[in-house]
């Protein structure tokens, strides 16, 4: 059982995140860094399509892929819902194939740190830079390398949200596992409480990604000969720089096709 089979309590449980400011930020990186004519998204594991169908709304053509089938299925019924024409499809970040070109792709919501080895890795850049133009830019998403390597996390990961009648109550760092030293690897078994009207639901599932380190990072790109590394934020706010202040608790870098 997992969170990802219930896509409309997944829709809650992030609910506190600021959809339009992360689509502004991604909008304000494209005029500063993209160069190529190519106003085609592509949202790399997209989820249920939050970030989607809010770009389609603003007048992009938008398509996602996302691994969960079930995932798919709702963000499809979403962007229906909302009148819009997107490709959704299941696929995997490492492997994934696309019908055209895009100019823009981003992949949010630490998306990136499941990608667990560094051959997938490769494989994820080599695909991306089969998928994106040159000139085209990639926004990253990634955990802050803090909340692993100190004792001072930047985000609170127990956490409750509320929609209407639903209320989903997260633990995600349920018996995390220490980061492995070789693989940088870690786990955790989030819990999940939900409460929809009269039904209550636990749901426990196995959690499995990787850290990565700033520097780490720099490397990947610079050796994937595609891409270079434009802009390193903290937060989805413009003024905050990646760094070590409180500001900055996430690590959302920019790469550009070359």
């Amino acid at each position: 059982m997992s969170l990802y089979n219930y896509p409309k309590y997944y829709d809650v449980a992030f609910g506190y995140r600021d959809v339009e400011l992360e689509c502004d930020f991604i909008e304000k990186k494209i005029g500063l860094f993209a160069t190529c004519a190519n106003q085609h998204m592509l949202d790399i594991a997209c989820g249920t399509g939050s970030h989607l169908i809010t770009m389609a709304d603003r007048g992009y053509e938008v398509d996602g892929f996302d691994l969960s089938d079930r995932m798919v299925e709702h963000a499809k019924e979403k962007a229906g819902s909302a009148g819009l024409s997107c490709d959704i499809w299941v696929d995997r970040m490492e492997s994934f194939r696309v019908k055209r070109t895009y100019g823009i792709a981003f992949n949010l919501l630490t998306g990136f740190n499941y990608l667990l080895t560094n051959q997938e890795v490769r494989d994820h850049f080599n695909c991306l830079g089969e998928a994106l133009d040159p000139g085209g830019i990639y926004v990253v998403e990634l955990n802050h390398p803090r909340d692993f390597i100190t004792n001072r996390p930047s985000t609170t990961n127990v956490w409750v949200e509320q929609d209407g009648e639903i209320e989903v109550e997260v633990d995600w760092d349920h018996l995390r596992s220490p980061v492995d030293v070789i693989t940088h690897q870690t786990g955790s078994n989030p819990k999940i409480m939900v409460r929809d009207g009269e039904q209550v639901m636990s749901i426990e599932m196995t959690d499995r990604y990787r850290i990565y380190l700033y520097q780490e990072m720099r490397m990947f790109i610079d050796s994937s000969g595609v891409f270079e590394l434009m802009d390193a934020c903290g937060s989805f706010k413009l003024d905050n720089p990646l760094d070590d202040s409180r500001d900055s608790w996430r690590m959302i870098l920019i790469l550009r096709r070359k």
